[in-house]
């Protein structure tokens, strides 16, 4: 429909496109403003900026993978303090350790849509299976004050 048969209607769509491009102008300009807050925020103080180059401090306080003239290695170590440690009961339910330390769970695929599995295989998928060496730190992380190998 042309502008003209809206406007019958008590409605224009030109002012409507304008807002829309407005809009999206102006989120793009604040998340800009908010990217260079974040930068200027994690120097490690404000009037490192303006100094001249050479006096600058290299190491900002904060890094933000993706800015450009921050290193990965210029990120806050965390505080080893982190609060009390807790057993997350999923996990406890979900993961069995053994007194030498290793970790059994159940295997995945048994609970639905059976009717086209053997016995066999279904009998298969009812055992328990060990933990691959990769996902052990995640159940370390999970079910700190089990013994863990």
């Amino acid at each position: 429909m042309p502008a003209s048969d809206y406007a019958a209607f008590g409605d224009d769509a030109a002012p409507r496109q304008t807002r829309g491009t407005i809009f999206m102008i102006m989120s793009c300009l604040l998340n800009v403003l908010l990217l260079v807050g974040i930068v200027v925020l994690s120097r490690e103080d404000s009037g490192a900026l303006a100094a001249p180059l050479a006096q600058r401090s290299a190491a900002p306080l904060y890094a933000m993978p993706g800015v450009a003239g921050m290193r990965n290695t210029d990120i806050l170590t965390v505080d080893a303090n982190r609060g009390k440690a807790k057993t997350r009961k999923a996990a406890a339910k979900r993961y069995k350790v053994t007194s030498t330390g290793k970790v059994f769970t159940k295997m995945a695929g048994k609970q639905h849509l059976n009717t086209k599995m053997s016995r066999k295989q279904q009998l298969a998928l009812g055992k328990k299976r060990r933990v691959e060496a990769a996902d052990i730190p995640n159940v370390q992380g999970c079910l700190p004050f089990v013994k863990v190998k």
